[in-house]
């Protein structure tokens, strides 16, 4: 019996096959070309990178890469792409298949033939049609901009116009061959088919239909060999670069733990120090940066999440990889790009280091990094703005940000004193060490929430100190770029902390809570460490606090972004407001992972950056559409944001308050 099998250059005269090995040679020269370009950006690298910390890069990889879960979150488009990747592999799959059975039947063998082939041939038919399908629809939803973050850049258009072509040229041309040459086995080629059907049934001449197989058979050939040549020249590099990021990302360090570029200690040790911090020009960036560059599919969702963006400040940390990408592109390696205005020197400034765009991205570039290393870069060469100059100055002077003398410190510690709290070191052992943070030193507001907090955990019977000479953990500092003053507050503090043979740490500042929980460990600190809301929810389900009435006020949690997106505590304040409020706990439309920035972060509470809205006022809003009347947070600078926007738009009455502060009123029975 006749076996069905693939008959490769079908119909076409013998010499075409030369001339078409030719052309490959040439494209693939051009692509390999291309690759060696980024090789010398970091692909050396890779190769010694890519086997360490195998089992949780695989997972990341399978997780990111493959399974795309971050792509898919957004439905459409996601989906779409998934589809997409999906067709585009087994395309790619099927036709190196092809190429390797027209090979090696030049040795007498023969892979496509029997059964197998016609499964192959219906295979490859579905998936092209899948293909076919996605491309149209990514295409039309880029020319109509839906969703409006997707950009109008030519070379994305033309990319999708090429891929479309080749599929559909694709199918046009084993519809010819299939006219022309029709096989017993035909009609597993569906679509090749139903098209070769159709060209019979529109009566065209034999003639004709050759010399347009002819022609769609080359067109389609070049137009493949054109997208692949050129990809390590267009953004379908992110093929590749994407999925080597995602590999390489760090899955085993915190999300709020910045890079560590030198240490001072180590400095101070060494006798000749040749020292360079973060960078202006794209030649100083690491390996890793720049891999990360090339991977950025210049989607949108960064944009689409940033709060600096959305208020109207000069950040889009689209804008910013880009920018960096395109110095990249142009071989500008020594150019200053503040210089040469290649990112405005505001928008690195603007970044609240919120993670928002970290954490949306689907190939895990974070333009946070960028941002901190050119903050870096501007601090190291003595050029810090004059708006930020204070803020360092004062960390420098007074060890906190707020610039305040030590003897400020002395009302609160007096007021806590009295509370039975125990004044480390001279009172003795204690339980819990209470890190009160420099906003509730400085700021009446925030002071009321730590004796608010501490006045909850004596009541549950802990026995709670804190540290009457306490200093600035240096937050500030290093997400402004100043280094060297954080790791000098992180020492001092890791020792005083040590020397206390203190076990546990508990804060209500998020900003402490991270830095002292996910960046002091690198220099010393063992000690476990947890936000307040986390005690507090612990304590409620212990049974160590009595709920004598609920709250009527009907009340929305703001997220905060550094333990929320960056730590992942969202029960644990959630449970705590549940038991409490006599109504259902209302959420905000963007809540959790992508919660809404107030503005404070990444040191932006310490100095003006112009906006044309600020975060706050856009949250706050937002709390209001969903009918809040009081707006909970767990961060103080959220707090002082909020009551100040509060103020802004004339909201009298409306509330604000701490988790503990709503707690402590159903416990203890107090007036809202």
């Amino acid at each position: 019996m006749f076996q069905p099998f693939r008959e490769s250059f079908a119909l076409l005269p013998q010499f075409m096959e030369l001339v078409f090995y030719s052309i490959l040679i040439l494209f693939v020269a051009i692509f390999i070309a291309g690759l060696y370009k980024h090789y010398r950006l970091y692909g050396r690298y890779v190769i010694k990178e890519v086997t360490k910390h195998g089992e949780q890069r695989l997972k990341a990889f399978l997780k990111y890469g493959l399974l795309q879960v971050k792509i898919i979150s957004d439905r459409f488009r996601g989906g779409l792409h998934a589809t997409l990747f999906i067709g585009t592999i087994i395309l790619f799959i099927g036709t190196c298949i092809v190429f390797v059975d027209h090979t090696v039947e030049k040795f007498g063998v023969k892979l496509l033939v029997g059964d197998i082939y016609p499964f192959v041939e219906s295979l490859l038919d579905f998936f092209g049609l899948l293909f076919v399908l996605s491309v149209a629809v990514l295409l039309t939803s880029r020319i109509v901009r839906y969703p409006p973050r997707i950009g109008t850049g030519i070379q994305y258009t033309l990319v999708l116009v090429g891929l479309l072509y080749v599929g559909i040229s694709g199918f046009l041309v084993e519809g010819f061959r299939l006219f022309l040459k029709d096989v017993p086995w035909s009609g597993y080629s569906f679509i090749g088919k139903t098209i070769a059907d159709m060209i019979s049934y529109f009566g065209v001449h034999p003639e004709l239909a050759y010399e347009l197989y002819i022609v769609l058979w080359w067109s389609h050939g070049l137009v493949a060999l054109t997208l692949i040549a050129f990809l390590p020249y267009s953004n379908l590099m992110h093929i590749l670069t994407s999925s080597l990021n995602i590999y390489l990302s760090r899955p085993m360090e915190p999300v709020g733990k910045l890079t560590t570029p030198f240490n001072i200690k180590a400095l101070d040790e060494a006798e000749e120090v040749e020292l360079h911090v973060g960078f202006k020009k794209v030649g100083e960036m690491g390996w890793r940066d720049a891999l990360s560059i090339y991977a950025c599919t210049d989607c949108g969702r960064c944009e689409e999440s940033c709060p600096a963006y959305e208020s109207g400040s000069a950040l889009s940390p689209r804008r910013l990889i880009q920018s960096l990408k395109y110095s990249l592109d142009k071989g500008f390696r020594d150019r200053d790009v503040l210089a040469e205005g290649v990112i405005e020197e505001e928008a690195v400034w603007a970044c609240t280091t919120c993670y928002a765009c970290s954490l949306k991205c689907p190939v895990l570039i974070s333009p946070i990094k960028y941002a901190i290393e050119i903050r870096r870069a501007i601090v190291f060469e003595g050029k810090m703005d004059e708006r930020v100059y204070p803020l360092v100055s004062n960390i420098a002077r007074m060890s906190n940000p707020f610039g305040m003398p030590e003897y400020e410190k002395e009302k609160l510690v007096e007021e806590l004193r009295g509370m039975g709290v125990k004044i480390l070191p001279d009172d003795g052992e204690v339980e819990y060490l209470y890190w009160l943070g420099c906003a509730a030193f400085y700021d009446p507001r925030a002071g009321k929430v730590a004796k608010t907090t501490i006045r909850l955990l004596k009541e549950a019977g802990l026995n709670v100190g804190i540290l009457a000479d306490e200093r600035c953990t240096g937050d500030p500092a290093r997400r402004v770029g100043e280094e060297g003053r954080f790791q000098e507050q992180a020492y001092a503090n890791v020792e005083k902390i040590m020397g206390l043979k203190v076990k546990k740490i508990v804060t209500h500042c998020p900003h402490c809570y991270n830095t002292l929980k996910n960046e002091y460990r690198e220099f010393g600190l063992e000690a476990d460490v947890v936000h307040h809301t986390q005690l507090l929810s612990a304590l409620l389900k212990d049974g160590r606090f009595h709920v004598k009435k609920k709250l009527e006020t009907p009340a929305v949690l703001h997220d905060s972004c550094y333990i929320g997106r960056v730590n992942g505590i969202y029960a644990e304040p959630r449970y705590v407001l549940s038991t409490v409020l006599s109504n259902k706990l209302l959420e905000f439309r963007r809540s959790k992972e992508d919660s809404f920035c107030c503005g404070a972060g990444g040191c932006n509470y310490w100095y003006h950056i112009p906006r044309s809205k600020r975060e706050s006022l856009i949250r706050l809003e937002e709390a209001i559409s969903v009918g809040a009347k009081m707006v909970v947070v767990e961060c103080p600078y959220c707090l002082a944001m909020f009551e100040d926007a509060a103020r802004v738009m004339g909201l009298e009455g409306f509330i604000v308050k701490d988790v503990a502060e709503v707690l402590a009123t159903a416990v203890f029975d107090e007036e809202n």
